[in-house]
């Protein structure tokens, strides 16, 4: 359906081992019938091929190309060693490991010199047998998981290109114009045959109308509810429909007629194009939602507040954020917005949207806009404040919730995005704000024991959750650390100079006289010491923490957290790019040492 991205070549996939290791092709030549019946038994979830004769090992290596291949220098009374020499020129990556008696050891000599990259002295054990194909292993996962990034990342490119050309529907004269544009994009992205856009009624309730179709496609319905449609015209022909909108926001539907069959998606394929089409139909429904606020803006019907909350009107808040993006761009000034949403969780007492406006309200400065989206979604808008100055209301507004404890719960989603490091336009800001509001839903700080509150504890903990957590693919996911304390410190400076790039930055680390993070961190801010507010604490004195390495660092466009203990030299730890943890980390150092360090 999407001919930019081909699916894995069928000789690209390998079968899967019960440990999900890529099974290998293995050749053993030997005469010992003792190592022949060996291999099959302890390598029983690979293809094994066995032989004793020098014309099969040719022909076995030429039709199946080994990746590893067992050979004994004894064979055919020592021609063995020449078999190591043809192997390597049939097989160029094969690699071919030496089997060798006492005797043979002078011909496993030359064999290493030959190309063989191994030498095991019979008789052999199960042990010899999984070391040397271990290795080979690893280097498949390796390879394989490099090419599934290399594909998400050229998908993600790609999708970069497509979701800006979506967001400038927002531009156009009307809804109408927006979805003739919204069906050539997405015609064109996918490779559909053709397309159809239905816009949410503006005059009645849950009734969708015909803003564009393809030729082909024209004999859509004008008008007609979602279940009409759907089951009237789009499932007849089989298209595949897709709501235009997220969470209680609904702009539409998107119909597409698919040039093939959809087959199931393999592990390791290529992102599913369903996937693709919902991140840009949720794109294109907040381009249209802005062009409705306008539409409505332009007939006199928009108010400048909510009419159920002492909230301001969306369309009102995209009008003051425009005019504060030219201020910001022409007279080089800063200024963020934070997105909230609120998530009532079943069995708490829940605020109502007036209750939690007025909640906000009381929480932020006068001059700071704040407006409602959606029935749960708020968005902020705060002038003169930078990306320090957004993670400072962040935290104000997580407390708000429904309780003591809503800062550890998850009633409440809140992310933040500076202008101009986060973005330079309204769109691109509210999309980075709401993905790290959602990404703040799945935060390791809600899995934390809010009992536990010292430094070891928090070790612990997120060393548990490396281990025994479900894999998270998200950005701020958790993720074992183990490194020498030199790659350590390369590691500190590194992200300290990433953290640079926003011109300021709050770092809390670990620092004493022996080598250790806070002299990595030092080391790394050079002349730029004044534009940082860092905190560095030697702990060695508080129980349990004589060993401890960390550091919290809360940039104007992220927030990292790494904690580890050192042992004899070997940090070993957790680290992560989660503004929710770099909070608690930060919190927690500074208690250690009695002192105050984040708002």
């Amino acid at each position: 359906m999407m001919n930019s991205m081909p699916p894995i070549p069928a000789s690209r996939r390998r079968p899967l081992d019960r440990a999900g290791v890529p099974a290998i092709t293995v050749l053993c030549i030997a005469q010992d019938a003792a190592v022949r019946e060996l291999l099959p038994r302890v390598l029983r979830f690979d293809k094994v091929l066995v032989t004793a004769d020098f014309s099969e090992a040719f022909m076995m290596a030429t039709a199946e190309a080994p990746d590893i291949a067992f050979v004994e220098l004894g064979i055919g009374d020592g021609a063995g060693l020449s078999l190591v020499h043809h192997l390597k020129a049939l097989v160029p990556d094969i690699n071919v490991v030496t089997l060798a008696t006492k005797k043979n050891l002078d011909a496993a000599a030359s064999a290493v010199s030959l190309g063989a990259s191994g030498l095991l002295l019979m008789p052999l054990s199960g042990d010899d047998v999984l070391s040397s194909v271990w290795g080979i292993k690893q280097r498949l996962v390796e390879r394989a998981e490099r090419d599934r990034l290399e594909r998400a990342a050229a998908v993600s490119a790609r999708a970069t290109g497509w979701i800006a050309r979506i967001a400038e529907i927002a531009e156009a004269p009307d809804r109408t114009s927006a979805a003739r544009e919204l069906v050539e994009i997405l015609v064109e992205v996918t490779g559909a045959k053709g397309a159809v856009v239905y816009l949410a009624s503006d005059t009645v309730p849950d009734e969708l109308v015909l803003g564009a179709a393809s030729p082909g496609l024209d004999s859509a319905p004008q008008v007609g509810t979602e279940k009409h449609i759907l089951d009237t015209f789009a499932s007849p022909r089989r298209l595949l429909a897709v709501p235009l909108g997220s969470r209680n926001v609904a702009a539409g539907y998107v119909l597409l007629d698919e040039d093939k069959p959809r087959v199931p998606a393999e592990p390791g394929a290529d992102p599913p194009i369903d996937g693709i089409i919902r991140l840009l139909a949720n794109v294109a429904a907040t381009a249209i939602a802005m062009l409705a606020e306008r539409e409505r803006a332009a007939r006199g019907g928009a108010a400048i507040k909510d009419p159920t909350s002492s909230a301001y009107s969306f369309a009102y808040y995209v009008d003051v954020a425009g005019r504060e993006i030219g201020r910001a761009r022409r007279y080089n000034r800063r200024f963020a917005i934070v997105t909230m949403v609120y998530e009532p969780i079943p069995g708490q007492p829940a605020l109502s949207p007036t209750e939690y406006a007025d909640r906000l309200l009381a929480t932020v400065h006068d001059t700071d806009v704040l407006a409602r989206v959606d029935e749960n979604e708020f968005h902020l808008l705060l002038p003169e404040t930078s990306g320090l100055g957004a993670h400072s209301v962040r935290r104000r507004i997580a407390r708000l919730g429904t309780g003591e404890k809503s800062a550890s719960s998850r009633a409440l989603l809140v992310g933040a995005a500076a202008f101009p490091h986060d973005g330079q336009d309204l769109g691109k800001l509210l999309r980075v704000a709401r993905l790290r509001a959602e990404a703040s839903k799945t935060s390791v700080v809600h899995r934390l024991d809010p009992e536990s509150n010292t430094v070891p504890d928090l070790l612990e903990m997120l060393i548990w959750e490396t281990v025994n957590a479900a894999p998270a693919r998200q950005t701020s996911a958790v993720r074992p650390i183990e490194l020498g304390t030199t790659e350590a410190q390369t590691l500190a400076q590194s992200v300290v100079a990433d953290a640079l790039r926003g011109g300021a930055a709050t770092i809390v680390v670990t620092n004493h006289a022996d080598l250790c993070l806070g002299a990595a961190v030092r080391s790394a801010l050079g002349h730029e010491a004044d534009k940082i507010a860092l905190h560095a604490l030697d702990l060695r004195a508080v129980p349990g923490c004589e060993r401890i390495e960390a550091l919290a660092i809360i940039a104007e466009h992220g927030a990292y957290a790494l904690v580890a203990r050192n042992d004899d030299g070997l940090l070993r730890g957790a680290h992560a790019a989660d503004p929710l943890l770099a909070d608690v980390l930060a919190e927690r150092l500074g208690r250690a040492a009695g002192v105050r360090v984040i708002g």
